[in-house]
């Protein structure tokens, strides 16, 4: 699987991806603002946290909502079937710039997400 940080914060998000080595928390991580780049056919894991006020992640495509709690790492899951790119919100009302607060998930082929991670490492 793959692990990816996912940070909010007012008003946007962060998302932290692992890089060549595929292990988290590292010097090679990637991390992008509003643009998160994931493996289709590929279990995700993620870990949501909030910088500041309560979130929600929230990825029609996927059918995947989920708050962000200030204090708090949530945990979950999910896995992209298809590829493309699709709309990320704030499906919370989190201050007055809430509505500014998209992102896009880029889901990738297994090759396409290589490259990707390869190109934005600096391998």
């Amino acid at each position: 699987s793959l692990e990816i940080d996912i940070i909010a914060q007012q008003w946007a998000w962060t998302f932290v991806h692992p890089g060549p080595d595929n292990v988290l928390g590292n010097e090679d991580d990637i991390k992008t603002i509003d643009e998160l780049y994931v493996e289709a056919d590929r279990i995700v894991r993620f870990n949501l946290k909030s910088k500041d006020v309560m979130h929600d992640f929230s990825v029609p495509v996927l059918r995947l909502k989920q708050d962000a709690i200030p204090g708090r790492v949530i945990t979950g899951w999910f896995e992209a079937t298809k590829t493309g790119e699709f709309g990320v919100q704030c499906a919370e009302m989190c201050g007055i710039g809430h509505g500014i607060m998209g992102a896009k998930i880029h889901i990738k082929s297994k090759e396409d997400h290589e490259a990707w991670v390869k190109k934005h490492s600096g391998a």
